[in-house]
């Protein structure tokens, strides 16, 4: 019996067939490292609740107990067993775009408290989701139509680019923001300098006000450097988190700076004039750019309407005369 693999059914049954092992492959993987776990936190307990043990236990049974056998029953079991399938999906990402997805995670802010191996395993149940909407669409289609074909293969592409997208979207909104807010924080800075604060204090003053992107990265500046980091380093570790080039700049001469034993007040008084200089800059350009940009809706919109207003009553007189 001959197997015709251009038949639309066959195609969706071998379609099935692959996703139901791979469901079932990952669903065995997850029962095991659920029943690993529970081994051990059984081994946990029986060390906690020992007869030797017992006085340290009771310190420790309002601290570690909780967190490992209270909740509902969708924590203690399947909040393990999914993330056990986020990290074993994770393992096949290349380590590279690992740290590139966690660099632009940090820079959205971890939404949702994302990490890449969980961003992977979203991209994939995105995918997921498009191929099955492609199926529903196409599962009538025995004639092979071409636009049903071209409709479930873009939602197939659509499923696997929006999440890529959505995160794309939300590290050009951050750097937006804290371009825009770069400006009114070193003029902040400069108040405080010239209030007689010192750099660190005139971040944690700035800091502990904001409640931006901006400011949350300085705060976790001042913890760094509270830790013992020197402040040169934890603000190049802000450069590096960020990657925002005013950003860069100024960080850059402030080191600088310090390494000179320049007065911050001075360098802080230039910088925020040149800031202010460069966003009157941006704002002119962006200016310049709206003409070329109500090009296209002008053309398709407004201009099609304004021929039809103008031509329409002369196309009758003209249909006379032919």
């Amino acid at each position: 019996m001959k197997i015709n693999f251009v038949d639309p059914n066959v195609l969706f049954l071998i379609l099935g067939l692959l996703v139901s092992i791979i469901g079932f492959w990952i669903l065995m993987y997850g029962m095991i490292s659920w029943f690993k776990s529970g081994n051990r936190i059984r081994g946990r307990l029986e060390h906690y609740v020992s007869v030797k043990n017992q006085r340290k236990s009771r310190i420790l049974n309002s601290r570690i107990l909780p967190r490992e056998v209270s909740g509902s029953l969708f924590n203690r079991t399947l909040i393990p067993w999914i993330k056990s399938v986020f990290t074993l999906l994770a393992k096949f990402a290349p380590e590279s775009q690992t740290t590139k997805l966690d660099h632009e995670l940090a820079i959205a802010g971890n939404p949702y408290k994302l990490r890449a191996r969980d961003f992977y395993v979203l991209r994939f149940l995105f995918l997921v989701a498009g191929c099955l909407i492609a199926f529903l669409i196409n599962r009538n289609n025995l004639a092979l139509d071409f636009m049903l074909l071209l409709v479930g293969g873009l939602v197939i592409i659509l499923g696997f680019i929006l999440p890529t997208a959505w995160l794309s979207s939300k590290v050009r909104a951050t750097k937006d923001e804290i371009r825009r807010d770069l400006p009114d924080a070193l003029d902040m800075l400069s108040v405080c300098a010239s209030a007689g604060l010192g750099f660190d204090q005139s971040l944690q003053k700035i800091s502990s006000y904001w409640k931006t992107a901006l400011g949350t990265e300085l705060k976790r500046v001042i913890h760094e450097m509270e830790m013992g980091i020197a402040r040169s380093s934890a603000l190049k570790n802000l450069s590096d988190r960020l990657d925002v080039d005013d950003l860069s700049r100024f960080i850059t001469i402030i080191i600088q700076a310090e390494m000179m034993g320049m007065s911050y007040a001075d360098v802080l008084h230039s910088q925020a004039a040149q800031m202010r200089i460069l966003r009157q800059f941006r704002a002119k350009e962006m200016a310049n750019r709206l003409p070329a940009r109500m090009i296209v809706p002008l053309a398709t919109l407004i201009f099609p309407a304004l021929i039809a207003v103008i031509v329409g009553p002369i196309i009758p007189t003209l249909l006379d005369l032919f």
